[in-house]
């Protein structure tokens, strides 16, 4: 009779390339692993989607949102991502496609040239670099070149809106600082601050009564609150000029500030704003143009979404 243990063997050899294949497939293909299977999820003309596809596009924000999120809140927001995500992919196939269909292409000089321009996104390999730039060449051609913006456009919008077109207020500032970055010192600095505050009257010059209590006043010029730390920027909107604040704390010190004088917002000329107006313009028409055209191209087109 045979060895058991030589008719054994075969079978042990087989169990274990089968263990290893399924640990494989765990660790390089984890949807497998899961019981997913590949599958469409699109179709886009005689182009398809594949659940892979989708997955690709949206593992990195399932990440994020597992990361915020749980159960049945995680569920509905990843589904609705999913979809956001495959309106995309067919949006994206739908250029594609169209793009072919007008005989455009980028050839690789011009990835080059770009690239020499342009550094290559890390996450982005050189392929999808040149569809992004068919993309970008299929824009200008289907959208960009149809969006016109009149000269009397122009002048009509900076009319119907004079307070975006002028010059941020700006503010004459005097502030005594009291520099405190540890808790005694900010303690200190409160107590010194309080005392200016205290003895300080609209007839009194601020620099007389620093030099009271030992104190120097920083003069601040002319500044806009965008300037001012946040802080600063509150305590100004509540100020009228000819005031001083109460003590300021800023993560560096104690502050006071005293409000001397404002110029008001003045207009700007309309050739001086006429370039910002015509970018804006532009921007808002093409935007307009784009998704007109993208629905265009989506009731032109067969497509099967079956997520």
């Amino acid at each position: 009779m045979a060895d058991p243990l030589i008719r054994r063997t075969p079978s042990k050899i087989i169990l274990s390339w089968l263990g290893a294949f399924c640990l494989l497939s765990l660790i390089f293909w984890p949807t497998v692993g899961m019981g997913y299977t590949d599958r469409i999820v699109a179709i886009v003309n005689k182009e398809v989607i594949t659940w892979f596809d989708l997955e690709d596009e949206t593992r990195d924000e399932y990440s994020r949102l597992k990361a915020k999120f749980s159960g049945e809140e995680l569920e509905r927001r990843y589904t609705q991502k999913q979809r956001e995500v495959l309106n995309d992919l067919i949006v994206e196939r739908l250029q594609l496609q169209e793009a072919k269909s007008k005989g455009l292409s980028v050839t690789q000089d011009e990835i080059d040239a770009t690239l020499r321009r342009t550094p290559l996104p890390p996450t982005q390999t050189e392929e999808e670099f040149g569809q992004q730039l068919l993309l970008k060449k299929l824009f200008d051609f289907s959208v960009r070149r149809n969006v016109v913006v009149e000269e009397e456009e122009l002048r009509r919008y900076y009319n119907a809106n004079p307070t975006l077109f002028r010059t941020p207020p700006q503010y004459q500032l005097k502030h005594i600082f009291f520099e405190a970055s540890k808790e005694d010192d900010r303690t200190r600095a409160r107590e010194k601050a309080q005392a200016i505050y205290k003895d300080w009257l609209p007839e009194i010059a601020l620099k007389d009564l620093a030099a009271q209590h030992a104190q120097s006043v920083r003069e601040l010029g002319w500044v806009q609150e965008k300037d001012l730390l946040t802080p600063l920027e509150h305590a100004l909107q509540e100020m009228i000029p000819g005031t001083l604040s109460r003590p300021i704390e800023t993560p560096t010190g104690v502050h006071l500030l005293l409000y001397d004088d404002v110029k008001e917002p003045q207009p700007h000329l309309f050739e001086e704003v006429e370039r910002d107006i015509r970018a804006k313009l532009l921007k808002e028409r093409g935007e307009e143009v784009y998704h007109e055209w993208i629905n265009k191209l989506k009731q032109q087109a067969f497509i099967d979404i079956k997520l």
